[in-house]
């Protein structure tokens, strides 16, 4: 035999063993070895498959971290059931247009909601279907000054002891702390939490609302309360218009 042909059937044998080691090393690493030789051929169809899994996996964990669904609409309590509550907040009918007492009743604090003050403000409530004649009526109120005394007094251990009460000036401008006497000259323009009113089912959907505040205590503790009103003067132009007594948090300004 040749020396041509030895170098030729040594050369082919090399070949192949060259090549079975690579078939061998491709079986093994795959992506390594197509990395090797400077070329990758992705499966588009595994490709798809996988992007179609991410897909579902991210919709589920964007279903799983939503937003609480908002609790069902309470419905308005009617006369009785509103008069019935002791909790603040609470509202009950009262008259206006003449002297006398409009509020003697205990009831009990519960922490305010996020939403609303540390502040309870204690007044009344106006309503109205019209909006324009709401205000109208809650001019004349704040006009009339329906001067009261208003006590807060807190029950600890079967004893009462007496809070310390702000009213706001008629031009609201400052606010200033009650006399001894709880003496106030009247109402000024204020708002309560509505969140915590909705949710005890004291807002009608269908009537407009005005808070007027007599006066309002900041950074009570939770607990048992004894609130007491009355009016000192006659104002019988007051007479036609009904009227809520209202104690409840006030509203959170942002």
């Amino acid at each position: 035999m040749s020396h041509r042909a030895v170098t030729l059937i040594t050369s082919r044998s090399a070949a192949s063993l060259i090549l079975g080691r690579a078939r061998k090393q491709t079986a093994r690493h795959p992506v390594r070895a197509r990395l090797e030789q400077g070329r990758i051929m992705l499966n588009p169809t595994s490709g798809r498959l996988r992007n179609a899994a991410l897909t579902v996996a991210f919709a589920a964990l964007a279903g799983c971290s939503g937003p609480t669904p908002a609790p069902p609409p309470v419905a308005p309590l009617d006369a009785a059931q509103a008069a019935a509550r002791t909790q603040v907040p609470l509202t009950r009918p009262v008259a206006l247009d003449k002297p006398g007492v409009i509020a003697d009743m205990e009831f009990d604090l519960p922490p305010h909601s996020s939403t609303a003050a540390p502040r309870l403000m204690i007044g009344l409530r106006i309503q109205d279907k019209d909006v324009g004649r709401l205000m109208e009526y809650s001019d004349v109120v704040v006009r009339e000054g329906l001067p009261a005394q208003v006590r807060l007094e807190r029950l600890v251990d079967r004893s009462l002891g007496d809070v310390v009460l702000v009213r706001t000036s008629r031009d609201m401008r400052q606010d200033m702390p009650v006399a001894g006497d709880g003496r106030v000259p009247g109402v000024t323009t204020s708002s309560v939490d509505d969140g915590m009113l909705r949710g005890a089912g004291l807002i009608d959907d269908q009537l407009h609302y005005q808070e007027l505040k007599f006066v309002h205590a900041d950074g009570l503790s939770t607990g048992r309360y004894r609130l007491t009103i009355r009016l000192e003067e006659d104002r019988p132009t007051l007479r036609t218009r009904p009227a809520e007594l209202l104690v409840a948090y006030s509203y959170l300004a942002k």
